[in-house]
């Protein structure tokens, strides 16, 4: 019986478009536009609407990595209305910035993007210890290596850095609904911050269990509010115990905070508005002129 071998390279889930360049046998440039589903060190399965001839190499332009990838078309099958077609990189392309832009080692980490040397350094040896093949009772090798390469990128500062760059273009948008009049009022833009930050730690902690904190700079991101406004909202928040901060400065829902939320939710038009997008890009569907109303007294 063949034994089933195990994959050589971690793959990332990924969903954007890529360009292919190829000349046929004409010598005419040709393009495609196939949609990217995942991608290792090694190579990316895509999905396109026409077939691609086996053993075809391409020049792949990948917007988000800035540079162009030489690859083979590998293989091309059928998969409903699609067709599945695999590539593998050629010797000298530049998968691993690839790969590396996609992962995110700071939440590989449980780690603020702001986390200083002392803090990569101790929470990698908290979480290594946990998932070392070698415990018995929370070993996990496939995150033992994964934690392990991401501590090899953000403990080295030049890695970081380039790291950081590459990521650069993943900083979160505004999301429309935060425009609106309501979070910029004097006292109801108050009231209305603080439900914000419960809504999205909340869909945050119902997202991503594992990791459910927020960092400043991302709610700054998502709000378009100054920091100094969410400051004085976190304090808030903070002292009526709805949010903690962890030990990298990131903050999270508690349990009296999902109480607050659940407890409000049909009685409040924001709340139902703000869980609705939940803090990802279909909130941006959200109309920010829509009038917005809220019972100031039940969070003060």
């Amino acid at each position: 019986m063949m034994q089933k071998t195990k994959r050589q390279h971690q793959r990332i889930t990924v969903d954007y478009q890529v360009v292919f360049y190829w000349e046929d046998s004409t010598g005419q440039v040709q393009t495609l536009r196939p949609r990217a589903r995942d991608a290792s060190e090694s190579g990316m399965r895509l999905e396109s609407t026409v077939p691609m001839a086996i053993g075809t190499q391409v020049c792949m332009d990948v917007p988000r990595l800035g540079s162009a990838i030489e690859a083979v078309v590998r293989y091309c099958v059928p998969n409903g209305e699609l067709f599945r077609i695999g590539v593998q990189f050629c010797s000298g392309s530049h998968q691993s910035n690839l790969t590396s832009a996609e992962i995110d080692y700071y939440e590989i980490l449980q780690l603020s993007r702001k986390a200083d040397m002392e803090t990569v350094h101790r929470v990698y040896r908290i979480m290594a210890a946990r998932f070392h093949p070698d415990n018995p009772d929370s070993g996990d090798p496939e995150r033992f290596l994964l934690l392990s390469q991401a501590y090899r990128i953000l403990s080295d500062p030049a890695r970081r850095a380039q790291y950081d760059a590459l990521r650069g273009t993943e900083r979160h948008r505004p999301l429309p609904l935060f425009q609106a009049r309501a979070f910029v009022d004097e006292k109801e833009g108050e009231v209305n911050r603080r439900l914000g930050v419960l809504c999205l730690l909340y869909a945050q902690r119902r997202r991503n269990p594992d990791h459910p904190s927020i960092a400043l700079v991302e709610l700054e991101e998502l709000m378009s509010i100054p920091r100094e406004y969410l400051e004085f909202t976190l304090w808030y928040l903070k002292q009526k115990r709805y949010v903690e901060m962890d030990q990298a400065a990131d903050f999270s829902l508690t349990a009296a905070g999902v109480d607050f939320v659940e407890e409000h939710t049909l009685a409040q038009d924001i709340l139902l508005r703000l869980l609705a997008g939940g803090g990802s890009r279909s909130a941006q569907e959200t109309n920010p002129e829509r009038p917005v109303h809220t019972a100031s007294s039940q969070i003060q």
